[in-house]
């Protein structure tokens, strides 16, 4: 394969990457949103997310992760305080510094919320032939191979 052929198609799955993601988070933020079990919004979800992920994160860096003032995320974090969803606890070292951490109701629900929209996404999924779901799986791998290092 030449470098031509190898730059239209990495530039032609670019673009369709970034047209696709997009609809993709929209349907995922629709089918959370339609839940009537969770009681959260999407950055209260994204939240609980990344504290399974980051283990005794900050204050600092879940702000950073969601893109909003750490101000609105103490708000914010302190609602999930409230319902039992997550910890905030002094650092032992740092003064000024919370550690984070979901509760186990903190994962309770996250794993719910992620039951119910896989189930749903796999019913939009469910009427591809055989064939062209391992097709999308392959693509969906090759995809988080290439992101996982960010």
């Amino acid at each position: 394969m030449n470098a031509s052929h190898n730059s239209i198609s990495s530039q032609h799955c670019a673009t369709r990457v970034v047209d696709v993601v997009p609809a993709v988070m929209q349907c995922i933020h629709t089918e959370v949103r339609l839940q009537k079990s969770s009681c959260l919004s999407i950055p209260q979800i994204r939240t609980l997310a990344f504290l399974q992920a980051n283990i005794g994160a900050s204050l600092a860096e879940l702000a950073d992760y969601l893109g909003v003032s750490s101000a609105s995320t103490s708000v914010m974090v302190e609602r999930l305080v409230q319902k039992q969803f997550v910890t905030r606890i002094a650092h032992p070292k740092l003064r000024r510094q919370v550690v984070l951490n979901l509760t186990p109701e903190g994962e309770d629900h996250l794993q719910s919320v992620r039951q119910v929209t896989r189930d749903r996404i796999a019913e939009r999924l469910s009427h591809l032939p055989e064939d062209r779901l391992a097709n999308l799986l392959d693509g969906l791998e090759e995809l988080s191979l290439v992101f996982s290092n960010i």
